[in-house]
């Protein structure tokens, strides 16, 4: 997937400016696709350049731009859609330093993995406010599947931290 997908997706739902889409990137598939700010805007740039987005200048605005996808864009984005290809790109720091770590090093590990779950369960109230913010309706089914799958997800890992805390404070 790339950066021009996801920015043609997500102004499908709505138009934005590049702050406003940049921050409701961060805020719904930020946590399981990250993209920069900076990239952001230079990629709504190449999308301007190729027809798939126009800017519609806001009246009373200084200098604010809104971003809609165009009839291109909508087309672009459901090629993409329709293409069967997709990758799953996972990395995790922290479980590549517990999977090479020795028991000299599991005090270090116990502060990070201490915080991640609670960063988790922090993110999983934010998941469960967010589903019960948004109705469950046909129009929002795509969203509330990704949302389940966040929540479901989080209750794993926060279930396998848990866990895994105990076993190191156990061996300590």
């Amino acid at each position: 997937m790339s950066t021009k997908h996801a920015l043609l997706g997500l102004l499908n739902i709505k138009k934005m400016s590049g702050y406003d889409l940049a921050k409701f990137a961060k805020e719904s598939i930020g946590y399981f696709w990250n993209e920069s700010y900076s990239n952001v805007h230079r990629t709504l740039n190449l999308l301007a350049q190729d027809k798939l987005i126009k800017k519609i200048p806001e009246p009373g605005a200084r200098n604010k731009i809104i971003f809609e996808i165009t009839a291109e864009g909508k087309q672009e984005l459901s090629k993409w859609l329709s293409n069967h290809q997709y990758t799953i790109i996972y990395r995790d720091e922290l479980l590549l330093k517990l999977f090479v770590s020795n028991e000299q090093d599991y005090p270090a590990l116990l502060v990070d993995l201490k915080t991640l779950l609670q960063e988790l369960e922090n993110q999983q109230e934010i998941y469960l406010v967010m589903q019960k913010s948004i109705p469950n309706i046909k129009k929002k089914l795509s969203f509330n599947l990704v949302l389940d799958y966040g929540i479901i997800q989080n209750e794993i890992t926060i279930k396998w931290l848990k866990k895994t805390i105990k076993k190191i404070e156990e061996n300590l």
